[in-house]
């Protein structure tokens, strides 16, 4: 998943530049896929590189390039295999292995940029012999040769080469002038140096020793090169070797590899078991044909039989070349091709481009930048900020997701709940309809039980109290008929109160616990007090048998019918019932 972040962080396009010191080329590689594109190339061959580098800038610019980063190839960066004491799996802390390969690769440096000397230049260039270097190098340490005696010797001794081979008639000015300026662009005095690394494997013969993969550069080199493409606006993020750089363009494999490499004046071999460089060098004999030079190369290794052998040859004798080292070496050489090789596209190039943009063979080409290495992984700050941007994107993700889950819960339980709610309302409404069709039920039945009840006081009236009522009158009116003298005149006769069915909450008992159900008051006259009293004992004899009593009765003087003295006779007739036979009778309604 880093190593993804990483590549997101990462342009897609990359602008790389790859000079001798006389020709400056470029070309701009975009990733389409898997494959890397040329989408521009430019060339120029002014001699001052500032100059080399403006111009293929503008000319890129002009046919749509933006403009962005760019990386370069030059032969000025030191590659070189270092046996070390670190174990990649255990590497030492970042200071303390750039000051451990700086201590290693200094001296190799130094060794590295005499390539890089005037003589070399012009040799390369093709503007003078190695004979006549030679004889001006004799000539300007004193040594004799057979180009000069002893008043030569004594005459150009401690001159400039340049100076010296123009006067010896070897060069011209123009081209001196031409080398010098392309030296500017490849070697300086500068101590401190720039150094990039890349881990490779054990070394077979000393435990604990592992090898390391490691380019370098003067940093003075570093910030002039920088400083030129700031000011055309784009940034140089790093430098690689001009040798080596093609090997991004091989694929893996278990069995041993072999790379050649062939560049104007030098050739370049590297050896590879089980996916890591054993062993690497850099042939340089500008004397020699392509060929011879990468013989010489492959000579230098120590190189298996059935080794798988890759030449990455970009010569106008390229196939020439190819076929006469396949013949020597008695081995098929597999030629390095790609599409985005063109005459104006290298394979270092291409490889360069496939390392930077991290789609070829990280661990085979090692690249300076300005400060030194990368740190690791996770110290590096935009590795920190992916891995945070991850992290809270991840975070994001995983609230949104809870959000979600809870969502569907609560929603699913919101829905349970309000199917368990549709069912308890369908039965609180059908429960309410049972309960108002009870309520219903109940008054109808309390109507009917009052109806009843109705049914039953007249039942009990018609059957039973009219019956005893009319039989009571009967006896009363008999009473009366058998207690009425004719000293004796009835006045009236009424009902004092209704007739009681039963018994009433306030009614008082007597001493028998009988109570009065039925009262008739009775007034009477009399002709003497006499005939009146007789007349209440007769009524209370009679009276007797038919449970009946006679209360209150009073006598007292008043004039009667035609105004005669006489005596008013005023009493109750009460019938009594106990009170037990009351009390399981209902009330009329």
């Amino acid at each position: 998943m880093l190593k993804s972040l990483l590549k997101l962080g990462k342009a897609k396009s990359i602008l790389v530049c790859e000079t001798d010191g006389f020709l400056l080329r470029a070309a701009v590689y975009t990733r389409t896929g898997s494959e890397l594109a040329v989408l521009q190339t430019a060339e120029s061959q002014q001699a001052d590189m500032a100059d080399a580098v403006a111009d293929v800038i503008k000319s890129l610019k002009d046919n749509g390039w933006e403009g962005g980063e760019a990386i370069l190839l030059s032969p000025t960066v030191l590659s070189t295999i270092l046996e070390l004491p670190v174990d990649p799996k255990k590497p030492r802390p970042l200071a303390q292995m750039n000051e451990l390969i700086r201590w290693e690769a200094e001296p190799l440096l130094v060794q590295h940029t005499t390539q890089c000397s005037v003589g070399n230049l012009l040799i390369a260039r093709g503007y003078m012999t190695r004979e006549q270097a030679d004889a001006v190098m004799d000539l300007q340490q004193g040594r004799t040769n057979p180009a000069g005696g002893l008043e030569l010797m004594e005459k150009f001794s401690l001159r400039r080469f340049g100076d010296l081979a123009e006067e010896l008639g070897y060069i011209k000015r123009s081209q001196l002038n031409a080398c010098l300026a392309g030296q500017e662009w490849l070697k300086s005095n500068d101590d401190v140096i720039e150094c990039g690394w890349s881990p490779q494997g054990e070394v077979s013969d000393i435990p604990g020793t592992y090898h390391w993969q490691v380019s370098a550069v003067t940093k003075t080199l570093l910030q002039r090169w920088t400083t030129v493409f700031q000011m055309q606006g784009v940034s140089l993020q790093a430098m690689y070797p001009l040798a080596g750089s093609s090997a991004c363009l091989l694929s893996n494999s278990s069995e041993e590899q072999v790379l050649i490499e062939s560049h104007a004046g030098m050739s370049f071999t590297m050896q590879m078991k089980g996916n890591h460089i054993v062993e690497q060098h850099l042939y340089l004999d500008s004397s020699k044909s392509p060929f011879e030079r990468c013989l010489e190369g492959f000579h230098t290794l120590n190189a298996a039989n059935d080794s798988q052998l890759s030449l990455s040859n970009w010569s106008k004798n390229d196939d020439t070349t190819h076929k006469e080292l396949a013949i020597s070496v008695d081995q098929d050489i597999t030629a390095i091709d790609n599409n985005s090789i063109t005459e104006k596209s290298s394979p270092g190039m291409v490889g360069a481009g496939l390392h930077y943009l991290n789609m070829g063979k990280s661990n085979w080409v090692s690249n300076i930048r300005m400060g030194g290495p990368l740190p690791d992984l996770l110290q590096r700050p935009n590795v920190r900020a992916a891995i945070l941007l991850g992290t809270i994107t991840i975070l994001i993700l995983l609230a949104e997701a809870s959000l979600f889950i809870r969502s569907s819960i609560v929603e699913a339980h919101k829905s349970e709940i309000d199917e368990r709610w549709q069912i308890i309302d369908t039965v609180m409404k059908r429960i309410n309809g049972d309960i108002k069709q009870v309520t219903e039920r109940k008054k109808e039945l309390k109507v009917r039980k009052s109806d009843k009840q109705r049914e039953q006081q007249r039942f009990i009236f018609f059957g039973e109290e009219l019956p005893e009522r009319a039989a009571l009158v009967q006896i009363i009116l008999g009473i009366l008929q058998e207690s009425v003298s004719e000293n004796i005149i009835i006045n009236s006769i009424d009902e004092q109160v209704r007739r009681s069915a039963f018994l009433p909450v306030s009614t008082k008992l007597n001493k028998n616990k009988q109570v009065e159900v039925d009262s008739f008051n009775l007034q009477a006259w009399a002709l003497t007090e006499t005939s009146a009293q007789q007349f209440i004992q007769t009524l209370e004899k009679a009276s007797h048998p038919w449970d009946l009593k006679v209360l209150n009765s009073n006598v007292v003087g008043r004039a009667g019918p035609l105004n005669l003295d006489g005596f008013v006779v005023t009493l109750r007739i009460v019938k009594l019932v106990s009170a037990d036979s009351l009390l399981n009778r209902e009330p009329q309604l």
